[in-house]
């Protein structure tokens, strides 16, 4: 949920009715993604993380317009936002990486900042963003940072949503359609009941 501010930290899966044929679940390591590109692709790394996307979902029937915005890499600042030169390669900027951002089909037109217009650069800015995406979705669709599963009624998948990103591949059905039951969980209540299992407490109510 990408056009959200402070998206949901964990996503919950349940396969009611699979496929006939096709329809595995596809499951990718983003954070691990982001560490490879950090150690091989300094420069498309660096486009990642000081870029802002904007993301948009709206819903006219239902009434919703929802937006947000951030990086698809979205890693600790140690520059404090203090700009470098524009399309430097900046390995020494970024700390820890703390989250994944990404979604193609909500992801908004991207706008040049201000000053690769002001210096000409706006075709270079560009090609930085299509060779830093060429790379993270080749990174994406390898199996050393994807699992393929295929899922069967009553199999239940919980998701790192700030971490992994999710799928399905391409499907047939003649008998019944594919039916996925899904819900979100806070990343706060998440981190809520991590600290209340770790204080003894094993009871819910």
């Amino acid at each position: 949920m990408t056009y959200y501010r402070d998206p949901p930290g964990l996503q919950i899966f349940t396969m009611v009715s699979p496929a006939d044929d096709g329809g595995e679940s596809t499951f990718a390591d983003g954070l691990a993604v982001a560490e490879y590109m950090r150690k091989h692709h300094g420069r498309e790394f660096d486009v990642l993380c000081r870029n802002v996307r904007r993301y948009q979902s709206i819903d006219k029937k239902n009434g919703w317009h929802l937006e947000a915005s951030g990086p698809i890499i979205q890693a600790i600042d140690q520059w404090q936002n203090r700009s470098g030169p524009f399309g430097s390669s900046a390995s020494c900027r970024w700390g820890a990486v703390v989250g994944i951002r990404h979604n193609d089909l909500d992801r908004l037109p991207d706008l040049p900042p201000f000053d690769a217009i002001e210096h000409g650069r706006v075709e270079e800015y560009y090609h930085e963003l299509d060779q830093a995406h060429r790379v993270w979705n080749e990174l994406l669709g390898n199996d050393q940072f994807r699992l393929v599963v295929h899922m069967e009624p009553g199999d239940t998948m919980v998701v790192a949503n700030h971490r992994c990103l999710h799928g399905r591949q391409r499907f047939t059905t003649s008998t019944s359609p594919r039916s996925v039951m899904g819900c979100y969980v806070s990343q706060d209540d998440l981190e809520s009941r991590f600290r209340w299992m770790m204080e003894g407490n094993c009871t819910f109510n």
